[in-house]
């Protein structure tokens, strides 16, 4: 999408700092309320870690380098879609599910991710999906702590440390790029923890919870690719009055330093002022919805390390023993996996759209690095990996085509809230949200209309009186 090049409106209602999905929904909403709203992004494109990659040999497919799918827990992206009556079709992955790869001494075992679970914590320990990966353990029924563990020690107290190695903490791992032992169940699973302290049992938690579609199908994708969601949404944010400046990198936001006793009175007709070089925009409320260590810095912090950096590889792989999708729509690996990966899938056989238009044998695979690991790819060691998932051989004569991307990852997860003093100054993204879409939609929608109805309050009463 090509960069804004008119003049922003001065001052702005709201301008907000970054063009992925939360800046972006926050843009379409308050200016479709009549607010001038200006978007400043650092990046040439809109859509954050929602982009594309064009595979040349399977005839110039676009599909996700970055997020390819979105949890359905809530109805944010949906919603967010019908509201806008965007111009795209979600769809369903298909149901077979992902597997688990778990290593040690006995070698690499494949198996279905547990079908009744959350997280990797089963309803039923003696399951047999559960012992095709760890040994039988049951549950030891202990007090519910007083004060919250990590969810690593909170299923190793309980269901013992093979599980939350081999499977909760390789589940973590792919789904949220950081381990069991930095996160909290409260956090990551609101309801299972609530539900927890109700029943003082994970497993009859979970039992509660889990029944459902299989473990990794509880997604949906689009059509094309989620790449398309941002596009599409920014076209409906120009549409309304947003102002959206690309290549357009902040520096500082002058004004910021204010305290709420400083703003006082009068506060409505004090400025911000957001410096991003040649531009600089005069903003009445500045939103940022950048990546964490980005908003951490526009609030004069230094940056706490907490961003993971997440190594993806997308590959053109030709292999007719892929083509019985020997792991399902991909697999988690375990860290005792000898393999330079922790997590892979396959993406065609995840997304019908997408093998409908790769020739014979001809597949589309995604490997997620190790935790921080960069570097890690090229055609050997992509077949390499794509063999030990698999069982399938694989030669690096096979991979035809490959690309690498590199993200950061933030999340609300961290042990370090992202907190903005400022009145003026409200955030948005991962960073606050919590991981994914189904996270991130719906926070920046309330944002929005926090926003609209405090803009709107001093013209409601200045009309009433």
């Amino acid at each position: 999408m090509p960069a804004e090049t008119s003049g922003a409106p001065s001052p702005a209602d709201v301008c907000i700092v970054g063009a992925g999905m939360a800046g972006l929904v926050v843009a379409a909403e308050t200016a479709a309320a009549g607010l001038r709203t200006v978007v400043v992004a650092a990046s040439d494109r809109v859509g954050g870690m929602l982009a594309p990659v064009i595979i040349d040999g399977a005839g110039q497919v676009a599909v996700d380098a970055g997020a390819e799918s979105f949890a359905t827990r809530t109805a944010g992206v949906t919603d967010l879609i019908d509201r806008w009556q965007l111009p795209v079709t979600v769809t369903a992955p298909n149901p077979a599910g992902a597997w688990l790869v778990a290593g040690g001494d006995s070698g690499i075992r494949r198996a279905p991710l547990p079908r009744q679970s959350v997280l990797g914590i089963p309803a039923d320990p003696s399951a047999a999906d559960i012992l095709a990966l760890v040994p039988p353990r049951a549950e030891q029924v202990l007090p519910v702590p007083a004060e919250e563990p990590s969810l690593y020690d909170l299923v190793a107290t309980r269901l013992g440390d093979d599980l939350a190695s081999a499977v909760v903490d390789t589940v973590c791992r792919g789904v949220y790029s950081r381990s069991a032992r930095d996160l909290k169940l409260s956090v990551v699973h609101p309801q299972l923890w609530q539900r927890f302290m109700q029943t003082g049992a994970l497993t009859d938690a979970v039992a509660e919870l889990a029944a459902g579609p299989r473990p990794g199908s509880a997604v949906a994708g689009i059509v094309g690719g989620m790449w398309r969601l941002p596009v599409e949404l920014a076209a409906r944010a120009r549409a309304a009055g947003a102002t959206i400046l690309l290549d357009t990198p902040v520096r500082r936001i002058h004004g910021a330093e204010s305290t709420r006793e400083s703003v006082g009175h009068g506060a409505r007709d004090e400025v911000l002022s957001v410096d991003a070089g040649s531009t600089a925009t005069r903003s009445r409320t500045v939103v940022i919805a950048t990546r964490r260590d980005e908003a951490l810095r526009l609030l004069g912090e230094h940056s706490d390390g907490d961003e993971t950096p997440v190594e993806l590889a997308i590959a053109l792989v030709r292999s007719p023993g892929l083509d019985a999708h020997p792991v399902g729509t991909g697999a988690l690996i375990a860290d005792a996996a000898p393999i330079g990966a922790k997590a892979l899938t396959h993406a065609n056989a995840k997304w019908q759209w997408l093998d409908e238009k790769l020739e014979p044998h001809h597949h589309v695979v995604r490997l997620s690095a190790r935790d921080g690991v960069t570097g890690a790819f090229d055609e050997a060691s992509v077949a390499a990996a794509i063999s030990a998932v698999t069982g399938v051989s694989v030669a690096p004569q096979d991979v035809r085509e490959l690309h690498v991307r590199r993200w950061d990852a933030s999340s609300s997860s961290s042990t370090t809230p992202v907190i903005a003093a400022d009145p003026r100054l409200h955030l948005a993204g991962a960073a606050v949200a919590g991981t994914g879409l189904a996270s991130v939609v719906p926070h920046a929608r309330e944002l929005a209309a926090t926003l609209i109805h405090a803009f709107a309050a001093p013209s409601l009463a200045s009309t009433a009186s």
